[in-house]
């Protein structure tokens, strides 16, 4: 038994479905990654980046299981409103399987997810309670008396705690 972790890079928009308010919440996705035990997907997550005005949206609805009580500290400082969000949110176990009926490959998974999104059909693979945030952060640069690069600011999840990917 051998778990292998595939990743793929996105550029596409993403659309998630908002049940509880009955309204769409558009992100652009970034990077998939599964998790894979002998050539069966156990886990699945995804990053994606908001305009920090969605965030607030995000944040002030508790979407992708993101309620106060599960959020760490923060980390690097405050989260600046001028800027971009990336969060990484992981599916939810129960819809692996299902969803690992329908696609043999991470790309077959990329484009499926593509698909659902373009005609915003509803299984329940981009309802926002389907995914669990486990990292918000933002990207800031170094001052230039630091140095070259940048750091992130943000704050990660019980739901990443609780996690074996980040325990291994």
């Amino acid at each position: 038994m051998s778990i292998r972790s595939l990743h793929t890079s996105l550029k596409f928009e993403l659309i998630f479905f908002d049940s509880r308010n009955q309204s769409h919440v558009s992100v652009e996705a970034l990077d998939l990654n599964i998790d894979e035990l002998d050539g069966s997907m156990i886990r699945c997550f995804i990053t994606f980046r908001s305009s920090f005005e969605t965030y607030k949206k995000i944040d002030s609805r508790a979407l992708f299981n993101l309620t106060p009580e599960v959020r760490g500290p923060i980390f690097g400082g405050e989260l600046n409103p001028s800027q971009d969000v990336e969060i990484e949110a992981k599916l939810d176990p129960t819809l692996i399987l299902p969803l690992s009926s329908q696609v043999t490959s991470i790309e077959e998974l990329a484009q499926y997810l593509q698909n659902l999104s373009k005609h915003q059909s509803r299984d329940g693979i981009l309802d926002t309670e389907s995914w669990f945030a486990i990292n918000v952060k933002q990207s800031i640069s170094l001052p230039p008396e630091i140095g070259k690069g940048q750091l992130k600011v943000g704050y990660s999840t019980a739901w990443a705690a609780s996690d074996q990917r980040y325990g291994e």
